[in-house]
């Protein structure tokens, strides 16, 4: 081991670290033996036992420790060529070279390979019977209006035709829960959330809904179409090389929240769309689809809120689904079990 003397001493050490040395002496520690593939110690033992030796935080080393194992095990296994692994560099270089506040090339990778679908499920196990999650997305804002049960969310003039939303609330006893509330955002009838005009003055298509007592609500709005996430970068290509597309269902996302219960984010797709069975981010869960109906007889639209000039398309669509939470208590008790895995 190298003492602080010989760390700054100039014969042996450049002017760089000399002046990095005057603020952290870092562990130094002797090169004891050498590693070679095919023996008893090889660069993947190496390096765990010096980080295993350096590294201050437990859990640091518990997740780089797991990292390198699994990269090693599937360089071994591959054996990717030098010119394979500098183009995985490349594309990763490109993939945070190109990534914006609003297109996140990472995040998006994260979707497109299933860790973020993997993740969501170890970090928010359920009972079963429960409502499935997902992740939110990158549409969600904190400026959706709260509104009453039974009101509209979409502006005059939102392209795309009329729905009808309504759903119940209820626990795994099968009893309704008080003090819902329930955010939903959506893509309009063009696969656009309202964000992604230019000219965006408020919230549409979107909204906090207060439900009834009861944990039922109800809002007016516009039936989502299918849309695209973004493919003109690195994502892009992989889709493409993987023989994927970037097309998502429609759908429309939630985020329910209850005093007492564990919070819901989640997604609903109607059985009509296309994409249900390669979703790019794998979202789509088949207890999540549910049929739409048609609804063509104007009492019923009256009855549902609309305005006579509101429905010009001859008919209502009606999305009616059924949710159900898990109590905080019993998602505690999961969480406490030992893992499966």
């Amino acid at each position: 081991m190298v003492s602080a003397a010989k760390m700054k001493d100039p014969l042996r050490v450049g002017k760089a670290i000399r002046a990095q040395l005057e603020h952290e002496i870092p562990k130094d520690l002797p090169l004891d033996k050498d590693f070679k593939e095919g023996t008893e110690y090889t660069i993947t033992d190496h390096v765990n036992q010096l980080q295993e030796r350096l590294c201050p935080d437990p859990r640091s080393l518990q997740l780089c420790t797991s990292l390198v194992n699994h990269l090693h095990a599937f360089a071994r296994e591959t054996k990717p060529t030098h010119q394979e692994w500098l183009t995985t560099i490349q594309y990763l270089t490109r993939a945070g070279k190109e990534s914006t506040e609003f297109k996140n090339e990472f995040i998006l990778l994260s979707d497109c390979l299933g860790i973020s679908a993997l993740l969501d499920e170890l970090s928010h196990p359920k009972p079963e019977g429960c409502t499935e999650s997902c992740e939110p997305g990158p549409f969600y804002t904190t400026d959706a209006p709260e509104l009453p049960s039974g009101s509209s969310v979409s502006c005059e003039g939102t392209i795309g035709e009329p729905m009808f939303f309504q759903a119940t609330v209820k626990n795994t006893k099968g009893e309704p829960i008080k003090g819902v509330k329930a955010d939903m955002w959506q893509a309009d009838g063009d696969g656009l959330y309202d964000v992604q005009y230019p000219n965006r003055t408020e919230a549409n298509d979107r909204a906090r809904i207060v439900a009834e007592p009861d944990g039922t609500f109800s809002y007016r709005g516009i039936l989502p179409t299918a849309y695209p996430i973004p493919d003109d970068g690195p994502i892009g290509d992989f889709l493409r090389a993987m023989g994927r597309h970037p097309h998502r269902s429609s759908h429309i996302h939630f985020m329910i929240t209850a005093p007492g219960y564990d919070d819901l984010t989640t997604a609903l797709y109607p059985s009509h769309s296309p994409f249900l069975g390669t979703d790019p981010v794998f979202a789509t869960k088949k207890s999540l689809v549910s049929d739409v109906k048609e609804e063509k007889d104007p009492k019923k639209w009256t009855e549902m809120g609309f305005r006579a000039d509101e429905v010009t398309t001859g008919r209502v669509w009606v999305w009616t689904y059924q949710f159900v939470l898990a109590s905080e208590e019993e998602v505690n008790a999961l969480q406490r079990e030992p893992s499966k895995l």
